[in-house]
């Protein structure tokens, strides 16, 4: 766990140095296609289930990115270590 965890803070402190926003945008594309995520009405679309019951669920963890509400699916926010 500590490893990992120090893996995960040379990280982010690598990632807080990048200034160009195309570097910034390739590493977003790369995460996306690691987890799960997708708005509120997409995810519930995905998962047969209604707009609500995502946004209400405990299962997935949500962000706002612009004016744009995501979830990402597996995801607690009691999960991080932090």
């Amino acid at each position: 766990m500590k490893n990992s965890l120090k893996h995960f803070k040379t990280a982010i402190l690598s990632i807080s140095e990048i200034d160009n926003p195309l570097h910034l945008v390739q590493l977003f594309e790369l995460i996306k296609s690691k987890i799960d995520i997708d708005t509120i009405q997409g995810m519930a679309k995905k998962e047969g289930k209604s707009y609500n019951g995502i946004k209400t669920s405990n299962q997935y963890d949500k962000i706002k990115i612009g004016s744009q509400t995501l979830a990402i699916k597996g995801v607690k926010k009691d999960q991080f270590p932090f």
